[in-house]
Parts: C-alpha cells; structure tokens; sequence
C-alpha cells in the first residue's frame, strides 16, 4: 500500500512538473529594445560592431524603410527592432536561435520580421542602387575586344530584377 501511495506521488509530481507549471522562457533583462537602446546610445563604435553602420546611418536606413517602403511595426515589435534583427543576423552571421536569445522573441516571429524587412531592402534596392549605363555602351576599348573581360558585360538577369521576382513572390 506504501509503495502504491509513493508510485502515485512521484507521477502526480511529473505531471505537476511537465504540465502544470510553467516555467518562463523568455526572461532575460536585457531584452529587445534595452539592449539595442544601449547599443544605439553606447560608444559610437558598438553600433559599427553590432550593425557595420554607425547610429545616424542606422536610423536613417529604419526610417526610410518606414516612411517610403511599407515597413510597418507589429503590435510589439518597432520597426528599428525588426531592422537591427536583419543587421545582426546579416552581419554577425547568426542563427534564428541566436537572434532570439538576444532579442527575446519567438523564431516565428523572428523569421517573419527577416521576411519583412528582406521585401523592404528589395524595393529600396531597385529605387535606390541603378546603373548609370545599364546596355555598357561607354564601355572601355581595351575590356569589349578581350573575351575574358567582356563576358562578364553581357546582360544577363541581375539582381534588380531578382530582388523584383522575390518581391513578386511575397503577393
């Protein structure tokens, strides 16, 4: 009779444990805007380390994605967050993990916001980054007659026209 009081105890306590109590995941302190506060407001330098663009650059970036290229902020999420996620990741090289331990969110999330932000930078692409002679008509004399130079003056689909096809895909 002990030994069946003491069975039911110790499953009663693993179904406590795994199923009632719920422990927080995400708690860190230094969370979501604390820390990119702390970076943006930091050493001039932190921002180049964390972003490879310094506060001012930074900010411009977030609010011409916002202001001309249909960046929108979530109900908890600013629209700078979502910007400084696609930096880290871009320029730390790191996971969806990594970036949700840092900036405390779920990797649904996490992902979405790179999705958003990607659809973003390819309209800011196009509008912003052109060729000044796309067809290399004033293509120097020396490159058009050396084969090993020209191939690489054909027209071929670029990454103006990929970044529209990406973009299409979203719709």
């Amino acid at each position: 009779m002990n030994k069946l009081i003491i069975c039911m105890a110790r499953v009663i306590n693993m179904y406590y444990i795994n199923y009632m109590y719920k422990k927080p995941f995400m708690v860190s302190y230094s969370t979501r805007m604390w820390w990119l506060n702390e970076v943006l407001r930091g050493h001039w330098k932190r921002c180049i380390n964390m972003f490879r663009m310094d506060t001012t650059t930074l900010l411009s970036l977030y609010n011409d994605l916002e202001t001309h290229y249909g960046l929108k902020p979530s109900r908890r999420m600013s629209v700078i967050e979502n910007v400084a996620m696609f930096l880290y990741i871009i320029v730390t090289g790191a996971s969806i993990r990594e970036v949700r331990e840092r900036f405390q969110h779920s990797g649904e999330i996490v992902s979405r916001c790179i999705k958003e932000v990607l659809k973003s930078l390819c309209l800011f692409v196009v509008e912003v980054i052109k060729l000044l002679d796309p067809q290399f008509t004033n293509t120097s004399r020396k490159i058009t007659m050396n084969l090993r130079y020209m191939s690489h003056f054909k027209i071929k689909p670029n990454f103006y026209t990929y970044c529209l096809n990406e973009y299409q895909l979203f719709y």
